[in-house]
């Protein structure tokens, strides 16, 4: 028999958002009673032992377990008729003396189809606590309405008798993003702002419908095969979560914005509008949903000695960037049959707008570095002509500037990495232009001025 591992772990869920189904809890049940469970096992409602672990309702069941009485059974066919709605999973809080696999068995349809017995196995490995068991049926194949639970609390042999309690059995919500159940998603199709819903697990079980047979889940890591290289946030808030691993949903995606119940302890996880760590690369896509701050920010964007385009989700000063001079687009316009390009020197630039910086031979640098970065939402449109991006991409047509700080248009195979600003020009002016840095008196400015090149 092979033995699974079952960890506890704490609900991460909204009271109001998907909720799972309950097929059976004490806390509506008379004490004494059987509870609406059928004779096998001789069950018996009572108050919780154990109120101050993971399971803090007031009642549920108890049946004294003995090597030829380990079962219970519970007949929804006789007062509800619940769906699976495109669930593979079902959960129950049990408490025994002896680790050892649990084994469910779902039978009978209620929906008047042919039968079925689905058989699957979870360990207990609480030593005599409360511990919450996920039983995935994923590889049992198709089932939508189950009649009838039986519920096998101990796989291995029962030496002496045992008290076990059982509560809470439940149908755990279908694992959906976007409303789509998560196994009709195809690979690398998900891109932007990624929505999570029900319940997202990772463990281990066994389907023992024959042989054993041992069955790995984990939701994160599928998740991670969904994304394209344009996802930009996943919303895990009001899930319900076993095992969460953000890095893992994030797969090689890591500029992925991951906002949770919890302040998990991985970069760009957003909790309660705060990040502790944000950690940022410019070959990868980025763009935020909704305004947050960074406690630390960490942005892996290649800055050479002269002039740099830059495009940025938070404020900065040329202080913050340790630059000699940082200069905003104002505007073209045509002199001399030239078309003339105008940036304004700035103390600072607020987020999402883009700008030229300016930075010597001692500051020229590979990451940049910032503390306490209110990050904000990241807009439709960031600049008009003079355009902001943060999706890495092609430039072929864009104007950026080159290493002799002009602007040089892209050709076909031209790049662009995310944090970076391009220049856009009409046909009729792609001609004889000049760079003009408007700045008073323009002689104190470090920046580039009235250069010229042909296109």
């Amino acid at each position: 028999m092979k033995k699974i591992i079952t960890f506890s772990f704490a609900l991460m869920a909204s009271a109001t958002m998907f909720a799972q189904t309950t097929l059976w809890d004490g806390e509506n049940q008379e004490i004494g009673t059987q509870g609406g469970l059928w004779a096998d096992g001789s069950p018996t409602v009572v108050e919780n032992p154990e109120k101050d672990g993971i399971n803090t309702s007031d009642k549920c069941l108890k049946f004294t377990m003995t090597q030829d009485s380990k079962v219970v059974k519970i007949p929804f066919r006789e007062w509800i008729k619940p769906s699976m709605d495109g669930s593979k999973r079902i959960s129950l809080m049990i408490k025994k003396p002896q680790n050892e696999n649990v084994q469910i068995e779902i039978s009978d349809p209620t929906n008047g189809s042919d039968g079925y017995w689905k058989k699957t196995a979870s360990y207990y490995s609480g030593d005599g606590k409360w511990q919450k068991n996920v039983f995935d049926f994923s590889t049992n194949g198709d089932f939508d309405y189950p009649g009838l639970m039986t519920i096998t609390a101990q796989t291995g042999d029962v030496t002496e008798e045992q008290n076990v309690y059982i509560d809470n059995v439940e149908i755990e919500p279908a694992t959906k993003i976007n409303g789509e159940l998560l196994a009709n998603i195809q690979d690398g199709s998900l891109n932007g702002k990624i929505a999570l819903s029900g319940a997202w697990m990772k463990g281990e079980c066994q389907n023992v419908d024959g042989a054993w047979q041992k069955v790995e889940y984990n939701d994160f890591t599928k998740l991670a095969s969904k994304l394209s290289v344009n996802a930009t946030s996943i919303d895990m808030r009001g899930t319900i979560t076993k095992d969460a691993d953000v890095n893992a949903m994030r797969g090689s995606h890591s500029n992925v914005l991951v906002f949770a119940d919890e302040a998990y302890s991985a970069n760009n996880v957003v909790n309660n509008g705060k990040c502790a760590n944000l950690v940022l690369d410019e070959t990868k896509a980025f763009a935020s949903p909704e305004d947050f701050n960074a406690e630390n920010v960490s942005i892996t964007r290649q800055v050479y000695a002269g002039m740099n385009t830059l495009c940025l989700p938070f404020s900065v000063s040329k202080e913050d960037l340790g630059a000699q001079a940082i200069a905003t687009f104002t505007g073209n316009e045509e002199k001399d049959g030239k078309t003339i390009i105008n940036f304004d020197k700035k103390p600072h630039v607020e987020a999402n707008i883009p700008f030229i910086a300016q930075f010597d031979k001692a500051n020229a640098k590979e990451t940049l570095t910032f503390t306490d970065k209110g990050v904000v939402k990241t807009p439709a449109e960031m600049g008009n002509h003079f355009i902001g991006t943060y999706t890495p991409g092609t430039a072929a047509g864009k104007y950026g500037l080159n290493a002799n700080g002009l602007f040089q248009k892209g050709g076909e195979t031209a790049k662009i990495n995310a944090f970076s600003a391009y220049l856009t020009l009409s046909e009729a002016r792609q001609g004889l232009f000049s760079l003009l840095l408007a700045v008073s008196p323009l002689a104190s400015m470090l920046l580039l001025s009235q250069m010229v090149m042909r296109l």
